[in-house]
C-alpha cells in the first residue's frame, strides 16, 4: 500500500529533528501541511495515523509551543523515536 502522505510527514519532521528545517519554519509549514495531509493519511493508514497524531502532534507539536527551542527540538526528538519504534516493535 502507498503512503505517499504519511511517508511525507515522517520525512518533514525527520528533517525537523535532524536539524535541517528550523523551529520556526517547521512551526509555520507543520501545521499547514497537517491539515492538506492528514485526512489522506487516515485514508492511507488510520493506526499510523492516529499514532503519528499522537505522538508528533498532540505530544509533540501541542505540547512544545512554550518551551525554549532546544526543549522543544529535544522533545520533538523524543516524541520521534518513540512514534518510529512502533515500526521496530512491529506494533503497526
Amino acid at each position: 500500500m502507498k503512503m505517499t502522505n504519511i511517508d511525507f510527514m515522517i520525512g518533514y519532521v525527520k528533517n525537523f529533528v535532524e536539524g535541517h528545517v528550523d523551529r520556526l519554519e517547521f512551526e509555520l509549514d507543520f501545521p499547514a501541511y497537517l491539515r492538506k495531509r492528514y485526512p489522506k493519511m487516515k485514508r492511507e493508514c488510520p493506526e499510523l495515523a492516529d499514532c503519528f497524531s499522537c505522538y508528533l502532534v498532540e505530544q509533540g507539536y501541542d505540547e512544545g509551543q512554550d518551551l525554549p527551542d532546544d526543549e522543544y527540538l529535544e522533545l520533538f526528538q523524543e516524541r520521534f523515536d518513540q512514534f518510529m519504534s512502533v515500526f521496530d516493535d512491529g506494533i503497526l
